[in-house]
């Protein structure tokens, strides 16, 4: 145990010490921040812009402005009160904020006609407004016959106030349809309103249904969403050892640097540190982005009424041991499979262009598993799953997936069955390849060597 722990501080502060290492490591959260900064930055900074709408009377121009009242407090009420569960007044105070902060105001037309507005559109002449001089951004001209409301502006990449004209256009020709017909304006969506409602409910026993009632809570969907966090943080985990195990071994191998180590430690002691080393090194990372993420959480459960009832259940499940102990023992074997795999494969190659002919397969054979969370988790019930969760490749990731859908017990303990064994037979070819590569000098081009250094009958 302690050749294996000598190896695996060696390499640990080998990388930790490194201010490459924390400088990456700082770097995804950092991205976050400044990321989440500058897209509230950018939504908040957006220009006021100016726009005027042609018409005989002001039909049209009060249908888009209703439009976006209906639009703006429509989201944010739903989104407030909805999501984090505040009072109704709350929610209206909030659309009110968010009507004042409106981006397109309408002004009085400085022209009749296109050709005098030209000027104004493309910025050789301002027009006045609330706040202030600015450029015209858009025109708004009702066709003579009425059957036409053209949209102008300089700026072809901006749809969002023609989008809002077309609702208003639309809603408006429904209101007439309606009036024409001696139907009140409101007729459809009275009708809507009456329609029978779908509520989601989930069977549970007697017992169960009396204390939780029947209702589809977000509790309930945890465990999905929580089993898929852990399906992708494992893989997240196994991609990041890729950069780690190759690069490495293939430093100490073009240094003679295993010779050294070998005539200290024994191969099962000295791949143990390497792998021990390399999985404190990833856990360091995923801790410190854990931390990161928790205290996010924690800020936002003290800033927003209401977060702090959504994040519980997600918390509550993650500490299930429904979820946590197959998720633990997949881990483990999934991290081990993976990672002996990465280091033998480093071990035959003495350069970084032999072992970027390596990249490719390994590429392919994590993205295959990315593609299975992603199936389970729309469909964790599709056959298809079930066939792949038999597969070892997919078994680490796809088992954790599985778990929130009460799969057979004989099923969970079977394939954590197979992953044992396959974790031992990869550990088995990947000890034989290792010394192949790192001790009796093998390439990923010397077949014949590779394969007389596996099989050698004298162990080092």
């Amino acid at each position: 145990m302690r050749n294996i722990y000598l190896i695996f501080r060696r390499d640990y502060l080998g990388y930790v010490k490194a201010w490459g290492f924390w400088l990456s490591l700082a770097a995804v959260p950092a991205l976050m921040l400044v990321g989440s900064l500058f897209a509230l930055f950018a939504a908040q900074s957006s220009p006021i812009r100016y726009y005027t709408v042609i018409e005989p009377g002001k039909v049209f121009a009060e249908a888009i402005d209703a439009e976006f009242e209906r639009s703006e407090a429509a989201a944010m009420a739903q989104e407030i009160a909805g999501q984090m569960q505040l009072p109704e007044g709350a929610a209206q105070n909030g659309a009110m904020q968010s009507l004042r902060e409106r981006k397109f105001i309408e002004v009085p037309p400085p022209a009749e006609d296109i050709d005098g507005l030209r000027p104004y559109l493309l910025g050789e002449r301002l027009v006045s407004g609330p706040q202030g001089d600015k450029t015209l951004f858009a025109a708004l001209i009702l066709s003579a016959d009425g059957k036409t409301l053209e949209y102008w502006s300089d700026d072809v990449s901006i749809n969002s106030l023609r989008y809002e004209a077309q609702d208003a256009a639309r809603r408006l020709a429904r209101k007439h349809a309606l009036e024409a017909a001696g139907l009140d304006p409101d007729f459809i969506q009275n009708a809507d309103d009456a329609a029978v409602d779908v509520p989601a409910r989930r069977i549970r026993t007697v017992a169960e249904q009396e204390s939780t009632g029947a209702e589809v809570t977000l509790a309930d969907k945890a465990p999905v969403f929580v089993a898929g966090a852990l399906a992708y943080f494992l893989w997240l985990m196994v991609f990041s050892i890729i950069q780690y195990l190759l690069m490495g071994t293939i430093e100490e191998r073009s240094n003679k640097i295993f010779d050294t180590l070998l005539t200290s430690v024994r191969m099962p002691e000295l791949l143990a540190g390497k792998l021990l080393a390399v999985f404190a090194v990833t856990s360091t990372m995923m801790l410190v982005w854990g931390l990161f993420a928790l205290s996010g959480s924690a800020f936002l459960a003290t800033q927003v009424p209401g977060a702090g009832d959504m994040i519980a259940p997600f918390l509550s499940t993650a500490a299930s041991p429904q979820i946590l102990l197959p998720a633990l023992v997949s881990f483990v074997l999934g991290y081990i499979m993976y990672g002996m795999i990465f280091m033998a494969l480093g071990s035959l190659c003495d350069t970084i262009q032999e072992a970027q002919t390596l990249l490719s397969p390994m590429m392919i054979l994590l993205m295959l598993p990315m593609f299975a969370i992603f199936i389970a988790f729309q469909d964790p019930g599709s056959p298809v799953v079930d066939f792949a969760t038999w597969i070892p490749v997919f078994t680490p990731f796809l088992l954790i997936l599985r778990m929130p859908h009460d799969p057979p017990m004989w099923e969970v303990a079977l394939q954590m069955g197979l992953m044992v064994v396959t974790t031992l037979a990869v550990l088995w070819v990947s000890v034989r390849v290792y010394r192949a590569g790192a001790v009796n000098g093998a390439s990923i081009g010397d077949l014949g060597k590779m394969l007389k250094g596996m099989f050698r009958k004298k162990a080092v």
